[in-house]
Formats: structure tokens, sequence, C-alpha cells
């Protein structure tokens, strides 16, 4: 059999790998690291090996690691630890995964440590924090790794107004809230969360949850989920009492006089549309929430009052009802205010039928959404883009990245890639504090947005690296123009703090496909010749080799 080449294996894996050792003085050192470690820490391979973490690290993050590779060591079982350390990179946050290693008499020798950043995670959970208190339910960020691993990194404070059961308790333990939906209900939503995670759609559902007291409720929920390279899914999303609509409609049913003593104080829409689309009923609060009085709506058709962008979409929806014979829901649309602006909506249809089976009409019930498409449109914005400055996050520009790269290949275009590193940035958050160094990002931010085209796209790494898109540049020449334009515009003296500081900033710049065909490539072309325009004196641009 061919020999397996390990070393290689741990060298080029994506993960951050590294292995502990004990020396005879009982301290810990580690004794090898993979490129992945040295390039998320921004260390370098001597910097690290040999070293203890009391060598590396602030002394509360390195005793904290001590105690878990001690217990680790004398365990000799696997170990989980998540740990905030501050490294040149950054303040990153990991997710540690320790496993110990025996020699031939079976005594643990060594620990191989695996670790995934979840710095994103923790910087949006704060986020999610500041946007929970605007949403009349919660928001929640759900993560699944596959079988019953179900894990919640973030859960609003109305859950317990809700549910009877704490956030600390959920996020301990995500089978606490889980484990409240209604027994007919759980295996359909679980099921249909995980097909929306493989199928990276936006996912909607109602369905029962139990209180802690013994109550029933319906809920909606609502979310967008994202699938990791390891292939763990986090959703991202809320959820919100619907008990009193989804009551609402049940009683609907009892007949027409009680029907019509609901519908009049209803918070909902309630409306009634002949087969051709004619309004033949709306309830009184159309006139509530879209300023129509109801007397100049009734007889009117529908399409009056439609988005010109939805009425298909809204067609399309009337007709499957009419042919499937079912009840219909969850389509939402844009609906025209007097005033003139517009108003989400979401709507359920069901068809109304005579005695002989015909449709005599259809019966809908719609809800104001708009404040949570704004809110939908909120959770994309912080999931797309880093907080501090605006800019597209590592994520979204990676997904621009390989479109570009995609339709260059088609059209035989080039596009170019430049990595920024600011010059000389750490002592001014070491001078001035992480205020003025958060100011400094955004001003750095803002001149680069201003320096290019709309065509092209600015994002920011983490720390202060930067990184911008040129879409069809000529070449080389007109790249390294860019570039060092932008140097010119970034070593502007500004003002922070009350004090004049000046920062300048080193560029890589690499061509597809003169330097690589591949994103990943391409960037690492980029950021080895940011390093050589740092050691050629900084404040400069240089191109890839």
């Amino acid at each position: 059999m061919p020999r397996v080449p390990y070393q290689a294996c741990f060298e080029q894996s994506q993960d951050v790998l590294f292995l502990i050792a004990r020396r005879a003085d009982r301290a810990f050192v580690y004794r090898e690291v993979n490129a992945a470690l040295l390039r998320d820490t921004g260390l370098s391979r001597e910097q690290i090996v040999g070293k203890t973490p009391r060598e590396l690290l602030p002394a509360e993050q390195a005793e904290h690691l001590e105690t878990v590779y001690a217990e680790c060591f004398a365990s000799g079982e696997p170990a989980l630890v998540e740990s905030i350390f501050d490294v040149p990179s950054g303040n990153r946050s990991w997710q540690i995964q320790l496993s110990p290693l025996r020699d031939e008499q079976g005594e643990v020798v060594e620990l191989l440590g695996s670790a995934r950043d979840i710095t994103w995670s923790r910087d949006f959970a704060q986020q999610l924090h500041t946007v929970s208190r605007q949403l009349p339910g919660f928001v929640y960020q759900l993560q699944w790794s596959g079988g019953e691993d179900w894990r919640f990194l973030f859960v609003g404070q109305r859950v317990e107004e809700m549910f009877g059961v704490s956030q600390a308790e959920v996020l301990a333990d995500a089978e606490a809230l889980l484990g409240r939906i209604h027994a007919e209900d759980r295996d359909r939503v679980l099921a249909d969360s995980i097909e929306s995670g493989r199928r990276l759609e936006p996912w909607q559902a109602e369905f029962r949850m139990c209180h802690r007291d013994g109550r029933v409720l319906w809920v909606e929920a609502n979310d967008l989920p994202q699938r990791l390279q390891d292939g763990t899914i986090i959703w991202t999303g809320y959820v919100n009492d619907i008990s009193r609509r989804k009551t609402l409609e049940d009683e609907l049913r009892i007949g027409e006089a009680r029907y019509r003593q609901l519908v009049e104080n209803a918070n909902d829409i309630i409306y009634t549309l002949t087969p051709d689309g004619v309004f033949s009923y709306v309830s009184p609060n159309w006139a509530t929430t879209l300023g129509h009085p109801v007397e100049t709506v009734v007889g009117t058709h529908i399409r009056d009052y439609l988005h010109p962008a939805d009425l298909s979409h809204c067609q399309g929806f009337l007709e499957q009802v009419l042919t499937s014979g079912q009840p219909q829901s969850g389509i939402e649309y844009r609906v025209r205010h007097q005033d003139g602006h517009w108003r989400w909506h979401i709507s359920n249809a069901a068809a109304l039928r005579g005695e002989n089976g015909e449709v005599v009409a259809f019966l809908g019930i719609a809800r104001d959404i708009t404040e949570r498409r704004a809110m939908e449109e909120r959770i994309r914005q912080l999931a797309q883009h880093d907080g501090l400055t605006g800019l597209a996050n590592r994520a979204l520009f990676f997904e621009h990245l390989e479109q570009s790269l995609r339709l260059a290949a088609r059209h035989g275009e080039k596009v170019a890639l430049l990595f920024i590193d600011l010059d000389e940035f750490k002592p001014i958050n070491d001078r001035l504090g992480h205020a003025a160094g958060d100011e400094v990002l955004v001003t750095t931010a803002w001149r680069l947005v201003d320096g290019l085209r709309e065509s092209d796209l600015v994002g920011r790494l983490g720390g202060d690296e930067f990184v911008v898109l040129l879409h069809t540049p000529a070449g080389s020449e007109e790249a390294l123009a860019v570039a060092g334009a932008l140097c010119r515009s970034l070593a502007e003296p500004l003002t922070v703090e009350g004090q004049t500081v000046g920062v300048s900033a080193s560029i890589g710049v690499a061509l597809y496909p003169d330097h690589a065909v591949g994103g990943d490539d391409l960037v690492r072309a980029a950021d080895r010749a940011m390093y050589r325009a740092k050691a050629a004196g900084r404040n400069r641009a240089a191109l890839a080799e």
C-alpha cells in the first residue's frame, strides 16, 4: 500500500492544527503547528514552536489554556474549550478540540489541538442583542452539526416571557427550547429546517409550542441559513407568537355572523375576492393600515393596489388556490398605501365554494409585515457586512470574488485583487485606545470607497486588513496605478481624538489569470506581494511575482 503523507496532510489542512507536549518541568510547549494556525494568528512558526502559552498570550488567557491542557493530559479524554486570544491578527475567538495522543504503553504523550475561528459568530451575537430588543418576538441563532447536535449560539431575552425558559437554559441545552415544540410538529419543523439549510433557502413555518405552564402557543418562525466549510449549518432568524391570529383563522369557520363580528375587530386584514380578482369585501382594518376608505376599495380590482413587480406572483398564487382547491399560505407582496408608499403584506387564501362546488370567491387573511421585512434586511446586512465599517465581510467578499473569476474566465477578461494592510496601526491602538483605532479603520474604509469605481468592491478581512476587487482592469499597470492612488489617499494625515496622526498602507497587487486562477490563490499572491511592499519600505504597492 502507498504510504499516507501524514505530515503533508497536517501541514496543508485548512483547519488550524497544533501539537502540545509537556516538558520535564511540567510546562506545556507547542511542538508543531500548521500553516493555517500561522495564517489565522499572524504569528510565525519560529514565534510559536517551542514556546509555552505564557510566552505567547496574556497571563489570564495562558493560565486558562494550561488548566485545560493539564486536565486533558490527566483524564486522557478529549476536551472542547472556547477561548479568546489576543494575537497579531486581532482579538480572536476559537473553539478548540483537544485529542490525547498515546504511546505504545498507552500513556498520553501529546495533545492534538484542532481549532475553529468563531470570532464572526461572537461579534454577530453581540449585534443581535441590540437588534432583538426591537422585535415583538425574539431573535435566535441556531447551529446544527449533524445528528442530534443542536446548539443555540444566541437567543433573545423574550424567550422566557414567551415559553417560560431562561436564556441561560437555552444556551446551555438547545433541547430546553427545541423540546417545547409540539410533539406532532417537531419532526416536520426540524426536517424542514435542515432541508432549508441544505438548499441555503430562507425558511418560514407556523407550528405549535408548549409553554412551561402547559399552555400551547402557535408561533411563526422565519430565518436565513448559512453553511460553514465543515458542513455545519447556522440559522439566524426570529420567532413570533401568532396564537391570536391562528385562533381567529379557526373561528372564521364557525359561520357568517360570528365571522363578521370577529373580522370587524381583527388586527389583520380580512378580504374576499371574486374569481376574477375584484374585492367583494375588506375588513375595516384595511383603512387603518393602508388609508383607503373601505367603500372605495370594494368593487375595485386587486391589481389597482399591488406593486407591478408582484402582480404576476399574486395572480399565480390565486390560480394555485383555484386549481388545487386547497388553502395556500405565506405569499408576501407589496400593497400601495393611500399616501403612495408601499407596505409589505403576507397573506393566506382559501377558495369559497357555492352549493354546486364551484369557486364563488377567495377568502384571504393579510397581515402587515413591513417592519419584519425591514428587520430581515437588517439581519441580512449584519450577516454580510463588517459591523464597524459597513464594508463587505470575508464571506460576502469571497462570494463576489468567485463570481467575478467565473465571469472573467468566460469572457477572457482580467480581475485584479489588492491586499491592503495599514502600516504602524498597532501603535495608534496602544497610544490612543481602541476607539481611536476604530475611527482610523472607518476613515480608511471611506477613503478606499471614495478612491474606487462603483463597480469595484472593498472588503474588510479583520483587524487592519482590507481587500479590493477591481473588475476588468486593463492590466498590471492600471492596477498598480489604482493601488498607488490609494496609498497616497490613505497616507494623508487625519485627526483622531484631537490629535493628528499619520497612517500609511502597504498594498499587494495580484491579477487573474497572470498570478493565480483560484480565489484563495489570488488572495495569497496579493498577500505575499503586500509583505514585499512592507519589506521595501512600506507606504507603497508591489506586484505579485
